[in-house]
């Protein structure tokens, strides 16, 4: 009886064994992650009060958290603070008598906040790498601050003044924006994030942004 014991449980065993050879555990996914970054954007100069067609780049600090509400299916959003940067606006003034008018500097100075909520398939089921798609829209919060101090100008002999400006102005604006980037894990939790995305204008001229950073599963 103790032999056949012995050797039921040794079978057992092994079969238990053959099991777990056969159907591996798949590591645990977590249900929320968050990152901050740094990187490069691009926005539309006409985005920031500008008619030109050039590009504008500004520095971005970025903070994201996002929910995963299926192995690979998340929710994310990011917060962004860019770098403020700094224009002038040249105005010709109607001045009586004065041929071509006269003139006038403002000051801007413009800061910009965004908001951009994301859906994010991630794939692959390992713990080292896990490359990922995002879509979904930049929602940027732009403020510009006009300055211009009081001016009396004379010229060609006729004399005119310049009034002060001292106002803060805000627009919003949506566009959309795809993503693709890399989670790469230096241990079961704690990874580096790797990201480009490309943000469409209204004329659907495209516009490429990069950042990297660290982040952290729970």
């Amino acid at each position: 009886m103790t032999f056949l014991t012995t050797a039921a449980a040794a079978l057992f065993a092994a079969q238990s064994a053959v099991a777990q050879t056969a159907h591996p555990p798949q590591p645990h996914m977590p249900a929320w992650d968050t990152a901050f970054s740094l990187g490069m954007i691009t926005n539309s100069a006409k985005d920031e009060g500008d008619e030109s067609d050039r590009s504008s780049i500004h520095a971005e600090a970025r903070f994201d958290i996002g929910h995963y509400w299926a192995q690979h299916v998340k929710m994310e959003a990011g917060v962004s603070f860019l770098n403020r940067w700094d224009d002038y606006d040249y105005e010709i003034i109607p001045v009586p008598g004065l041929r071509g008018g006269g003139y006038s500097y403002t000051a801007r100075t413009m800061r910009m906040t965004t908001v951009t909520p994301m859906f994010t398939y991630q794939f692959f089921e390992n713990q080292f790498v896990h490359p990922y798609l995002s879509a979904g829209a930049r929602i940027g919060l732009l403020e510009t601050h006009f300055a211009r101090l009081p001016q009396t100008f004379t010229q060609q002999g006729f004399t005119y003044s310049v009034s002060a400006i001292d106002r803060t102005d805000s627009t919003v604006m949506v566009r959309p924006v795809v993503a693709a980037g890399c989670k790469s894990y230096f241990n079961e939790r704690v990874f580096m994030r790797s990201e480009g995305q490309v943000l469409f204008d209204r004329r659907g001229n495209p516009f490429v942004s990069l950042r990297a950073g660290v982040g952290i599963d729970f």
